[in-house]
């Protein structure tokens, strides 16, 4: 459940939330379950923060530090992350349908069982990314770094892969009809 007094410091502008966060860098946000849509949350220092099943709808976090952020469950459809350091975050079972996380950083992260349609991951480093389960039907992963991802079960249906790297990644029991793939990406050591 989320903690009113991180809800009041948050409302009170990025600028003092950040300041708060240097102040009081033991102390782990907590905005499980929060209605926090629509927000613009650029730039802020939201590392290691609880966000478990909160609603980010449509926020723009272009610049925040996501970095080990817990957002399992959270709804994150439509939201701008592009660029964002998002490594070691837990999104399992997210909802991230149509958001742009373009040149984010998503080394380690868990995405088990996320929806992740229409997901713009173009130039994402999706290094050792736990994918599955994952539904990435129509994703945009065009030179995206896949390296050793786990991409079991996963659905990447109609899934743009060009241009992705795709060194050791695990596709056993993918469904990858009408996904676009770089002609040479049966040269990868790949699992199918």
């Amino acid at each position: 459940m989320a903690v009113q007094n991180h809800l009041t410091i948050l409302e009170q502008g990025i600028d003092a939330w950040n300041q708060w966060r240097q102040e009081n860098d033991s102390i782990i946000p907590n905005f499980t379950g929060a209605d926090l849509s629509g927000l613009n949350l650029g730039c802020a220092d939201l590392h290691k923060a609880e966000m478990d099943g909160t609603d980010l709808s449509g926020d723009d976090f272009t610049g925040a530090n996501l970095h080990q952020a817990h957002l399992s469950g959270a709804n994150l459809t439509g939201a701008k992350l592009a660029g964002d350091d998002l490594i070691d975050a837990q999104l399992r079972g997210a909802t991230l349908i149509g958001a742009n996380l373009s040149y984010a950083d998503l080394t380690d992260a868990d995405l088990r069982g996320a929806n992740l349609i229409g997901v713009d991951f173009r130039n994402a480093n999706l290094t050792n990314a736990n994918l599955r389960s994952a539904n990435l039907c129509y994703a945009r992963l065009s030179g995206a770094d896949l390296s050793n991802a786990d991409l079991t079960d996963a659905d990447l249906s109609h899934a743009n892969l060009s241009g992705a790297t795709l060194a050791g990644v695990d596709l056993r029991g993918a469904k990858t009809t009408g996904a676009r793939f770089s002609p040479d990406y049966r040269d990868y050591p790949i699992s199918t």
